[in-house]
């Protein structure tokens, strides 16, 4: 891959500014939203957002799923997978059971009460996301959206480039 920095003129200095400016600026907005989120979700219905994130997964996956499963698609710790598994049983929000193929594995799911905690939970979230975002007009919400789908392409493309894929 070509490096695009080599020269050092000052469209190049004047660039690389720029993309540490929209890092710190994404880092920082995102950060103000999940900071939001996390006492929202705490303060109305006394859970993380790590565990909202849990129950997201396994309402998406419309089935059981393993807790390396989980683990993958959450990008934490099996370790972590397992403490809020338990947490979330003793509440009657999930339940884990042993799979019939191999009994050494663990499925989760969830329960009839945790699917109707969380659809609440995700009607309140979009709630306090659009009161959040209420000043943005449709036209800003459909660039900011294209072009973090464009960033989006540019870092698979990258990181396929530098993986030697």
């Amino acid at each position: 891959m070509k490096n695009k920095f080599k020269h050092t003129g000052s469209n190049q200095n004047s660039k690389k500014k720029q993309i540490v400016r929209l890092w710190l600026g994404l880092l920082k907005n995102s950060g103000k939203i999940e900071r939001h989120l996390r006492t929202k979700l705490h303060k109305n219905f006394g859970i993380t957002i790590t565990q909202f994130d849990l129950l997201s997964v396994l309402d998406q996956a419309n089935e059981a799923l393993t807790k390396s499963e989980l683990s993958e698609k959450m990008i934490v710790t099996n370790g972590n997978v397992t403490w809020l598994v338990n947490k979330m049983v003793l509440a009657g929000i999930v339940v884990h059971t042993r799979s019939p193929v191999d009994g050494r594995v663990q499925l989760v799911q969830l329960t009839d009460k945790g699917s109707d905690f969380f659809q609440k939970m995700v009607a309140e979230h979009e709630s306090w996301l659009c009161n959040l975002l209420q000043d943005l007009e449709i036209a800003e919400i459909n660039q900011l959206v294209n072009s973090l789908n464009r960033l989006k392409e540019v870092l698979q493309n990258t990181v396929k480039l530098n993986s030697g894929s």
